[in-house]
């Protein structure tokens, strides 16, 4: 669930999701925004608001598992979703390696964590 968090404040720093914009002299004006603002979603880069709703659900999927001592059909939905979440996340990565920074790369990082965390758990 800390993870989780970390997430959620990282996608919500103006860093993670990147534009670039043309200046008409071949160079390209870099603009940063966060993986909540629908700005990258206008210009076609859908994939960060995507990773920030995946990584709310998973939030709350992960605490209704803590309250409700969640069952084999949670987990599995869980580790569905945090797959998406991480395929998602890098999925910027489809334009170019200059729409993927390290804030991108350390939210990828912590989903990847959490992947693995709810892979390598202890099956109920």
């Amino acid at each position: 669930m800390v993870l989780l968090v970390i997430a959620l404040i990282l996608e919500a720093l103006p860093g993670g999701a990147v534009l670039i914009f043309s200046d008409g002299s071949g160079s390209g004006i870099i603009s940063t925004y966060s993986y909540f603002s629908l700005t990258p979603f206008g210009y076609a880069n859908f994939a960060p608001l995507i990773t920030g709703v995946l990584t709310i659900v998973l939030l709350v999927m992960v605490v209704v598992s803590f309250i409700r001592a969640g069952g084999k059909k949670l987990r599995t939905a869980i580790i569905v979703v945090s797959a998406i979440a991480v395929l998602t996340s890098i999925s910027p990565l489809i334009y170019g390696v200059h729409y993927y920074n390290t804030i991108s790369a350390a939210i990828t990082s912590v989903l990847v964590l959490t992947l693995g965390m709810v892979v390598m758990g202890k099956n109920e």
